[in-house]
């Protein structure tokens, strides 16, 4: 064992002791807690609520929808099992907040066989409290179930390239298999895994398995082959993003580590320190590369599965903006493991660690914000949907200004119609893959105001200001010259109005 913690590259792992064993079952142990504290204490939003919606859909109109979409269907298909106990936000982000939490012995397991276990033991303690992986962890969409696989990937082509047997290649294949059909973007970790053969690695038995592998990932995929080329057309023609600048892939990586639950006034802050402590980590890293006693492949691996996602979407995003966070969140899991390193093996470790403390603290009250603070909370469309139920009488309509409100609105147990009105044209051609999802999983298309309003006795009108502001207040604005106002509330900055349509119906 070298003072990097690197291990000899034909290695067998060695056993663990009863300490490493007790502190990898407690931080386990933490991991779910953390995981599953208050997982349903908010009520679902937009993205979520299309999970919900898509899962409740009968299996063969599930496969259909999500052909439509832009993400493959193995997530919905999970969701639509967890739904037999039932349909509440504990239950739907069940898969999430349990997929995260495997991955925290996943990780350990990577960086077990690349280094040693004290680097493990952090790597998995650094994901366990990372804020950004609690928030994933407690969203209902695909992104921790993606996490999991592409770690698994990754265990198995180290163990595959280090003894090149083939239950490894195997579960490389099934690994990437699955992680393919769960979202599209781990192929940029396809990617470096091709670069570190190709490159770094070079020997030609572990090259032409590598490459079978591959086949036989295309193969298993090749059901889906041909709906993600549609996909993928559809979203070069019209996506919601926008293009990146090049500043992103510098507060990517802080947010890895923060997460979007800091204050504005400790957002800077955070960022610097965030990234001061890589560049220390980066720093070392380029120092211990030039001893030959260290485990260079393993730096270069981690270097490649960090950055290759992140240059890659970037640089694709330069033709058809897809880059955000949650689209690279395929290399955060490396950085937590280079990071581990430069708290524990590097040469300097002691003053890196020190230097890790204020983005510690930071991660902290960034974890305390998005558990307790009600700033960062999601939406209260729970209370929204409960208050119209409990008031709408016959006869009444309840109009959405926004699928912000509407989608989530129908999660829950609803009484009246809802109905969402034309969005911004603007918005409509520039995200309609997301435009066209909406109508498959809502009640029915967008409907003009006097067309949703026909046959009506009264109309709830449900603003909930998440996008394309101006064009939400001008339908509220249409609202209050047309019709008599009745009642209005707000919920947490969510309007509610109540309008007499009696006066439009009898003319």
């Amino acid at each position: 064992m070298s003072r990097y913690g690197g291990k000899a590259e034909a290695a067998i792992s060695r056993p663990r002791t009863h300490c490493t064993t007790w502190l990898l079952v407690s931080i386990v142990a933490l991991a779910v807690a953390l995981r599953f504290f208050q997982l349903g204490e908010w009520s679902f939003w937009h993205d979520e609520a299309l999970s919900v919606l898509l899962a409740r859909k009968p299996l063969t109109d599930l496969l259909h929808i999500a052909a439509g979409d832009v993400h493959p269907p193995l997530y919905f298909l999970v969701v639509r099992a967890f739904l037999v106990l039932g349909q509440s936000e504990t239950i739907v982000r069940l898969p999430s907040a349990l997929c995260s939490s495997a991955v925290v012995l996943g990780l350990y397991l990577v960086a077990h066989d690349l280094f040693d276990s004290r680097v493990a033991l952090v790597s998995a303690f650094l994901f366990t409290v990372c804020p950004f992986q609690l928030f994933y962890a407690q969203e209902a969409r695909m992104y921790a179930q993606l996490e999991l696989f592409t770690v698994l990937c990754c265990w198995c082509f180290i163990r595959a390239l280090r003894g090149n047997r083939l239950e490894w290649w195997g579960g490389f294949v099934i690994c990437g298999a699955l992680a393919s059909y769960t979202a599209y973007f781990v192929v940029f970790v396809f990617l470096a895994q091709a670069f570190y053969v190709f490159l770094v690695d070079r020997r030609c038995d572990r090259i032409w398995r590598f490459l079978l592998s591959g086949v036989a990932i295309g193969m298993l995929y090749s059901p889906w082959m041909w709906v993600s080329l549609n996909q993928t057309r559809a979203v070069l023609a019209s996506y919601w993003m926008e293009r990146p600048n090049p500043l992103v892939l510098v507060t990517t990586l802080s947010t890895f580590l923060l997460s979007y639950s800091l204050q504005p006034i400790l957002a800077v802050p955070g960022m610097a320190a965030a990234l001061f402590l890589l560049m220390v980590v980066l720093n070392s890293l380029r120092y211990a590369m030039r001893d030959p006693r260290s485990p260079r492949r393993a730096f270069v691996w981690l270097l490649l599965w960090t950055f290759v996602p992140l240059l890659a979407t970037y640089l694709v995003s330069l033709i058809r903006p897809i880059f955000h966070v949650r689209t690279v969140i395929v290399a955060a899991p490396a950085l937590y493991v280079l990071l581990a390193w430069g708290i524990t093996r590097a040469p300097r470790w002691k003053t890196n660690l020190a230097l890790a403390i204020p983005t510690g603290l930071l991660m902290l009250v960034s974890a305390w914000n998005f558990y307790f603070t009600p700033a960062f909370a999601k939406f209260p469309m729970r209370e929204v949907a409960a208050y119209v139920r409990e008031r709408t009488q016959p006869g009444d309509i309840v109009l959405h200004t926004s699928s912000g409100s509407y989608l989530p609105c129908l999660c829950y147990p609803t009484a009246g119609r809802h109905v969402l009105l034309p969005e911004a044209e603007s918005a409509a051609r520039k995200n309609a893959p997301s435009q066209a999802i909406v109508v498959e999983v809502g009640s029915g298309p967008p409907l003009p105001l006097n067309e949703a309003v026909r046959d009506a006795q009264r109309a709830w009108l449900v603003v909930a200001l998440d996008h394309a502001i101006e064009h939400q207040l001008s339908l509220k604005e249409e609202m209050d010259e047309r019709y008599t106002l009745l009642d209005a509330t707000d919920i947490r900055n969510i309007g509610i109005m109540l309008y007499d349509l009696t006066p439009c119906t009898e003319e």
